[in-house]
């Protein structure tokens, strides 16, 4: 049945019979033990248990189970009664920490028939600090005697509150032990800060090693510069070092080993450290340097700074004086405070040149080490296309937009007005020279011709008749009226034979499908036709900026937009001297041939096709023809 936990007291002082003798400091575990060992023993005689176990909580550093029991050898608890109460106090500390029960427990009897048995009472009581279960105190009493459980139980409840006052007592020792390490931190960090130069500071600090931690003896050990050696910076009571002598060897083995396994060392090491299979260090420089120099108790303790190993200090002691195990965090937690420091004083205390050297050294390591792996392969990359875009040379070009254009066309317009009589051909029909295109109507002209004939005729006959009646004079004036009527002739004959429209070149009709104008008037600003040879020529419109490695001679490639996957090649022939304005810049016409190959030129090409085409113009590299307009840009407008 489960009992309420009575307020009050009971009236017995056991004041004196719970006082617990100091344990080790530092060891809290056995402290506890030995108070719930104390606790529990007091609570068996207040009750007149039989016996009686204290069950634990697991935690961060300990395993749930039972932790102490009174008395330490009986027989009434066996392996099934250890069992049982283990689970009596599992199910009591999952439980609320302010109440209590009591259960029954049977107990088997060895000495009866068939294992006859005995059943006892078992008072379980929470065991709380702040509220929260930490465990549970159970006792059992004897067999077959009246016992007032409620009682008992309500002692048993009240009787466990020195558990909570050790535990508060052991966080404020811990407090104090924390504040004490951090005081004596900083003492000794701001007696190192009093030295001038890194080798000061090192001896300072193997001083004040030696000094707290009544050291025989204090090593500094620094990697040095360059390489993975250890070297001795500073040993305590000692000026000048012997770097060369069997000790300071010795010393440097030491550290060694120690920054090989990059861990505490301890020789010798602890019973419980070295019981364990993952806590086995190699040990050997250090117990050479023990059996050599010695014998000494040894604690070596790496020094880092971001994580990486920079030295080793190598503290020594009487061999019959080993560290005790409460003075390590401490000397860990100066350790992680002296290596940045002398680090970084060694580091302001180089030369110019040894910071160059030491720059480079990093930057190099930063290169070709394991880290960043990816940044490193994506700079090496951007280094190698910067190299490449300064010093390859690739061919310079300059571009420019191009019109393929007839080498020789000819627009045809009629002689006079007229009306268009017949069309003989259409555009994109191969002509000759002179051969005929194009009819005007003459039916005009005709009829003046022959008005003009018979007025010829008659004035003929008018001569003649002056002529046999013998007047010079009219002789005279009827030739001249004779002479101009035939100019009249010969002038409307010649436009009759100008109404036949001819080529008068050999090649191509590119304009004039007149078909639909056959039987309309025509005027003499009108071209009819356009006639273009099969010779052509490329106009390539070159900016101002590029005229200057522009020439003729110079070579280069048209690609049409007709057809961007065709190159042509083409000859710089003719350059315009004289440059146009067009769409706010000025620009030189230039003409260029087309190269034929094998006699001919490519057949697709088409006169008012358009395109690019880019000039050789020498070597240049990329950067340079990136940069290049930018510079010539600021040269033009800042030069003075």
């Amino acid at each position: 049945m489960s009992v309420q936990r009575s307020e009050g007291t009971t009236g017995v002082s056991a004041g004196e019979e719970l006082a617990v003798a100091p344990a080790t400091p530092g060891n809290t575990a056995e402290e506890l033990r030995t108070l719930l060992t104390r606790l529990l023993e007091t609570q068996c005689r207040l009750a007149q248990a039989s016996a009686g176990v204290i069950y634990l909580a697991g935690s961060s550093n300990r395993r749930a189970g039972v932790f102490a029991r009174w008395p330490q050898r009986t027989n009434l608890l066996d392996d099934a009664a250890m069992d049982s109460l283990e689970r009596l106090g599992a199910q009591a500390t999952a439980g609320e920490g302010d109440r209590g029960r009591i259960e029954s427990l049977t107990i088997a009897d060895r000495s009866g028939l068939y294992g006859a048995g005995q059943t006892h009472l078992v008072l379980v009581a929470p065991l709380s600090a702040s509220g929260k279960v930490e465990g549970a105190a159970m006792l059992v009493m004897p067999a077959g005697e009246e016992v007032d459980a409620e009682r008992a139980l309500t002692q048993l409840s009240l009787s466990s509150a020195p558990f909570e006052t050790f535990l508060w007592r052991q966080q404020a020792m811990s407090e104090t032990r924390q504040k004490t390490l951090l005081r004596q931190t900083l003492e000794l960090i701001d007696a190192t800060q009093q030295a001038q130069s890194a080798r000061g500071m090192g001896s300072i600090m193997a001083n004040d090693f030696a000094r707290r931690f009544a050291c025989t003896r204090v090593s500094i050990g620094m990697i040095q510069p360059g390489s993975d050696r250890i070297r001795l910076a500073a040993v305590s009571g000692a000026e000048d070092i012997d770097r060369k002598g069997p000790a300071a060897d010795a010393l440097e083995d030491a550290m060694e080993e120690c920054a090989l396994q990059d861990i505490e060392l301890i020789f010798p090491p602890p019973q419980e450290i070295a019981s364990e299979p993952g806590g086995k260090r190699v040990l050997r420089a250090h117990e050479r340097l023990s059996q050599t120099f010695g014998p000494s108790s040894i604690l070596s303790l790496p020094l880092r700074v971001e994580g990486d190993l920079v030295g080793v200090v190598v503290l020594e002691r009487e061999a019959n004086d080993p560290f005790p195990p409460a003075a390590i965090p401490l000397v860990r937690l100066v350790a992680e405070f002296i290596g940045p420091a002398l680090y970084t004083r060694r580091l302001a205390d180089r030369g110019v040149l040894a910071v160059t050297r030491d720059r480079a050294r990093d930057l190099a390591t930063w290169v070709v080490g394991p880290r960043h792996t990816l940044g490193k392969l994506i700079g090496l990359l951007a280094l190698a296309l910067i190299l490449a875009a300064t010093f390859v040379p690739i061919p310079a070009r300059v571009t420019a937009d191009a019109e393929i254009r007839a080498a020789v066309n000819r627009k045809i317009i009629p002689p006079f007005r007229a009306i268009l009589a017949e069309v003989l051909v259409r555009p994109g029909e191969e002509v000759r020279e002179g051969e005929l295109l194009a009819r005007l109507s003459t039916e005009d002209i005709e009829l003046e011709r022959l008005s003009l004939i018979s007025e010829r005729q008659e004035l003929e006959t008018e001569r003649a008749d002056a002529a046999v009646r013998g007047g010079p004079t009219d002789v005279a004036r009827l030739d001249t009226q004779i002479e101009g009527v035939q100019s009249q002739i010969n002038l409307l004959e010649r436009q009759i034979e100008k109404a036949q429209i001819r080529s008068p070149i050999a090649g191509s009709v590119s304009r004039g499908d007149l078909e639909d104008f056959v039987g309309a008037p025509v005027e003499t600003t009108q071209a009819l036709f356009e006639i273009v040879t099969d010779r052509l020529v490329v106009v390539v419109e070159v900016d101002e900026r590029d005229i200057g490695r522009t020439e003729v001679g110079q070579r280069g490639w048209l690609v049409s937009k007709a057809l961007p996957d065709e190159r042509v090649g083409i000859e710089v022939a003719r350059i315009n001297p004289v440059a146009r304005p067009v769409e706010g810049a000025n620009i030189y016409l230039v003409e260029a041939l087309v190269l034929e190959e094998q006699g001919q030129r490519p057949a697709w090409l088409r006169p008012g096709m358009t395109g690019t085409v880019r000039l050789e113009a020498g070597t240049t590299t990329p950067i340079r023809a990136f940069l290049g307009p930018i510079v010539d840009e600021i040269r033009f407008n800042l030069w003075w």
